[in-house]
């Protein structure tokens, strides 16, 4: 569930903190590499079959909607609070790096972060939720999704695979 958790936080930060962007299967997997041991520390990637691969492209599939409906939602709240993606990433990022103080912004503007962000946080359990049903709607657990996606992110042969297969959707 870790890093499940994990890349929700990834892509909560990735979209405060550099805009909105279109998540896709390569990004997924970058945003999962700070969780990776160092190479020297790496297990042996698990034996992964044909059916646990669909079951790990049908659940990446519905991870993007979801992922694609909470910057939709993120958006939105920017759009409601009037600020824009720019002022709320480098407010994001000076607030991450303990110089929220050194931004130059109105007394509006940091009264809009902070409802945004806040209302952002508000959105993180019921994503997490989903991503949870998401993943273990066709069997498949929490821990082997993430098992596999370690594996994913190490196998290039098996990246091809999983992006074939999410393509046949």
């Amino acid at each position: 569930m870790s890093m499940l958790k994990n890349k929700l936080n990834s892509f909560a930060v990735a979209i405060l903190a550099f805009g909105a962007t279109t998540i896709s299967t390569g990004a997924m997997a970058q945003a999962q590499q700070g969780n990776q041991q160092p190479a020297t520390q790496q297990t042996p990637a698990p034996k992964v079959t044909d059916v646990e691969l669909k079951q790990f492209a049908d659940a990446n599939n519905r991870l993007m909607v979801i992922q694609q409906d909470g910057e939709k939602a993120m958006l939105a709240i920017l759009a409601e609070e009037k600020l824009s993606v720019e002022k709320f990433s480098e407010m994001a990022q000076a607030h991450r790096e303990q110089k929220i103080g050194e931004v130059k912004a109105s007394a509006e503007e940091f009264a809009a972060f902070n409802r945004s962000a806040q209302r952002m946080m508000e959105l993180q359990p019921t994503m997490e939720q989903d991503m949870e049903k998401a993943i273990v709607k066709d069997g498949m657990t929490v821990e082997r999704y993430e098992q596999i996606m370690m594996a994913y992110q190490q196998d290039p042969a098996m990246q091809a695979k999983v992006q074939k297969l999410m393509e046949q959707k």
